[in-house]
């Protein structure tokens, strides 16, 4: 990709603020669509000794979804300010079209670990930037489900970046895997109705109401939920519908999804 390629897609060298992002609304539906992912990101980050100390020494990571769109940054409080001048935010686009070569979007073309060195970045935005990036994938699907990036600023330590971005990730893919299994095996014991009582159970709070909605009687009602909580391997209704939130089966308003 040489200077005609950016010429086209009318990059500028120059860039000094990132000024593409998808809106609010959009920024919270990927956040919740991705909920587990970012949950376990901080499982993962905080499981390696020294946590803390690796953001007062400037790490920072970036999460993006499969699409290049960051949906969480996890930095020390110094970069904030910095931050703030590039206008670099969840929800900002990291897209090769966008903002130039990074990390991110050459991972999401080669689809492997990439890395940039601070000058090798095409626009200024970046060019004190040393940046490593990798797709993180569902085993159990064979798909990217999204990257992530691990930075610092003005300082080049891409091998200690590359080693602790690998472990992040491979603990990252062992969870999700593992959780995609788990839900295909759920899946295939759902059923229509079974989706049903979910979302009638959380939007109503009691058998009652579920069994009014529904038409249903109260013996199939209670066949169908012991059904469910041996499924979902639980012993409550309160267990039942968290979940169900947990598994994507219904979101919190009781919308199948």
């Amino acid at each position: 990709m040489g200077k005609n390629f950016f010429d086209k897609v009318n990059i500028d060298p120059n860039k000094h603020i990132f000024d593409n992002s998808i809106n609010d609304e959009e920024l919270k539906y990927e956040k919740k669509k991705n909920n587990f992912l970012i949950s376990i990101l901080y499982n993962a980050i905080t499981r390696f000794i020294g946590y803390e100390s690796l953001l007062k020494s400037g790490y920072f990571f970036i999460l993006c979804n499969k699409n290049g769109y960051i949906i969480k940054i996890i930095n020390n409080n110094e970069l904030t300010n910095y931050f703030k001048e590039l206008n670099f935010k969840e929800g900002n686009s990291l897209r090769i079209e966008d903002c130039g070569v990074n990390a991110v979007n050459l991972s999401m073309k080669y689809n492997n670990l990439t890395e940039l060195y601070g000058n090798d970045h095409y626009c200024c935005l970046f060019k004190d930037w040393y940046c490593t990036a990798m797709p993180i994938r569902d085993g159990y699907y064979g798909r990217v489900i999204g990257y992530l990036d691990v930075s610092r600023i003005g300082i080049n330590n891409i091998v200690h970046q590359n080693a602790l971005l690998k472990n992040i990730v491979s603990f990252l893919e062992e969870k999700i895997s593992i959780k995609s299994e788990k839900i295909s095996q759920i899946y295939v014991g759902l059923d229509d109705i079974d989706t049903l009582i979910l979302s009638s159970l959380l939007r109503n709070g009691v058998r009652k109401a579920v069994l009014e909605e529904m038409g249903i009687s109260e013996k199939t009602l209670r066949r169908r939920v012991n059904k469910l909580y041996n499924l979902l391997n639980v012993n409550n209704d309160i267990r039942l519908i968290i979940n169900a939130m947990y598994l994507r089966i219904i979101d919190c308003y009781g919308d199948i999804l």
